[in-house]
């Protein structure tokens, strides 16, 4: 017997899938730290619960990877930071577009064959379907259901906003889901002579006009929206198979460079400064500006070493290192100034502080919009960092009522728990599908336990939750926690 009609998955996506007491799942991937992390997030939750995971990296990541519990399946070398150096100095979105078609289409054949021997032998995919378009036809090769995960809004298409000009904005009902549902379709639609050879070679169907990437198609997976819901709510027209479950924070593991210890104990809160794993291609001038502002606002500097030139000698308010551990450290910091990646804009937001976002492309404007929009911080271009604007936008950073407002927001951010309920979310779908599904031989159903068959879709954030870890740098003079209590109402935007 097959699973339910009722399947959120399309038969071809649940043709070999069987019921078993842990699944092996195949987190197909592509991209940078920022795409790379939330997956490890995620998939060291389903490891603890006693599933498998393999994740397809490019081998820098192998070790993120792999302290997690997790299986890593290497991806050969594609250029990948080349390509993210190269669109940030574009100054046009014709050329953005045309750079990242002309690599997507290049890299498609191997990727798709990547994907193909990473999933041998699972029973579930994982993919973020905008960036990695080939994961669908390769959960459709195997057979198996495949959950859809979005790191940022405005690819799921809804009447109450849209991505366009950089921003999140309402343009009407139809301009914005047609808009969305277009975006969608334009993602396959390039790769489909790619995929097509695929297919063919695959035995499949052939898809022409890259129908696998319509929203109608898309709408049959379940899919995950993994920000916070205090920050951008979910729209009240999208279907139950969306589930909104907060940002995928990885915990730090292992120990805290003696160093980064030494340097936080040594004053007053920092500000960070960090532009994402491909840094940024004017180094040196970006460095000068960044020293100069900490020392006329007299701030102490951690800094990421990709962001910022190899000078021989730093100032000793500065701190410069190879990586920081987000989740432990930007708790212990006065602010951050960042590109507006999503997992950086979720880090900041979680540990309650405010926010400097200098953007390049694509959706780290609208990250940086929205967190101005909010109240929470500012936003300005790569082209107007200047040392005036960097240090008026740190002075304005002191407003109480802005840090109060980011540490608010981050207080009930911290409660929600993304990769557990996206892994609540995921045991309930296969659950249920396995009540009806073909018995595996060997292994039998596990009892489940009873928080797993609710329905994550009604999920909502608790009302009036207790703090977590405060920021210290808005700790009282004896180092407590303000007396109070988040109101949920009163902060939702």
């Amino acid at each position: 017997m097959n699973p339910k009609s009722s399947s959120p998955w399309p038969f071809g996506h649940r043709r070999a899938f069987k019921r078993k007491s842990s699944y092996r799942f195949a987190v197909l991937n592509w991209g940078t730290r920022g795409d790379i992390q939330p997956f490890a997030a995620l998939g060291e939750e389903l490891v603890r619960r006693g599933h498998q995971v393999v994740l397809a990296a490019r081998e820098p990541y192998r070790a993120l990877v792999e302290e997690r519990g997790i299986e890593f399946h290497t991806m050969r070398e594609d250029g990948t930071e080349s390509l993210m150096r190269t669109l940030a100095a574009c100054q046009s979105l014709p050329k953005m577009l045309t750079t990242s078609t002309a690599y997507s289409r290049r890299i498609a054949p191997s990727q798709l064959e990547a994907f193909w021997e990473a999933s041998r032998g699972a029973d579930v995919i994982l993919a973020k379907v905008i960036t990695t378009p080939e994961a669908i036809h390769v959960a459709e090769g195997r057979g198996l259901p495949l959950f859809n995960v979005h790191f940022d809004p405005g690819f799921i298409p809804t009447s109450a906003y849209c991505f366009v000009d950089g921003r999140i904005q309402d343009k009407g009902a139809l301009f914005n889901r047609g808009l969305s549902s277009f975006m969608l379709l334009s993602f396959g639609l390039f790769l489909s002579d790619k995929i097509n050879a695929w297919r063919r070679a695959h035995g499949l169907r052939l898809d022409p006009l890259a129908t696998r990437n319509w929203a109608q198609h898309l709408s049959r997976f379940p899919a995950f929206a993994a920000w916070s819901a205090y920050f951008l709510p979910r729209p009240e027209d999208w279907p139950a198979r969306v589930v909104q479950t907060g940002w995928w924070i990885l915990p730090h593991k292992g120990p805290i460079d003696p160093r980064l210890r030494d340097f936080l104990r040594a004053g007053p809160p920092p500000v960070y400064v960090g532009f994402g794993s491909w840094g940024v291609h004017e180094k040196t001038a970006v460095t000068d500006i960044v020293l100069e502002t900490l020392r006329l606002t007299g701030n102490r500097g951690v800094l990421l070493r990709n962001t910022v030139d190899g000078r021989a000698e730093y100032p000793p308010e500065v701190l410069v290192a190879d990586e920081f551990p987000h989740d432990w450290l930007l708790p212990r910091t006065k602010a951050a100034v960042h590109h507006g990646g999503a997992g950086t804009t979720g880090a900041a937001i979680t540990a309650g502080i405010p926010s400097i976002i200098v953007p390049s492309f694509g959706m780290q404007a609208a990250w940086g919009r929205l967190v101005a929009d909010r109240s929470i911080g500012l936003t300005f271009g790569r082209d107007e960092m200047t040392v005036p604007r960097m240090a008026e936008a740190l002075r304005r950073l002191e407003d109480p009522r802005m840090r109060e407002r980011a540490y608010s927001l981050g207080a009930l951010a911290r409660k929600e728990g993304g990769q557990r309920q996206a892994a609540d979310e995921i045991e309930r779908r296969l659950w249920e599908a396995a009540e009806v599904a073909p018995v595996h031989p060997v292994p039998t159903p596990i009892e489940k336990p009873l928080d797993l068959r609710r329905a994550s879709a009604a999920h909502k954030p608790p009302l009036n939750p207790e703090f977590g870890a405060p920021s210290p740098s808005l700790l009282g003079r004896d180092g407590e926690k303000p007396d109070r209590v988040v109101d949920e109402e009163e902060y939702r935007p």
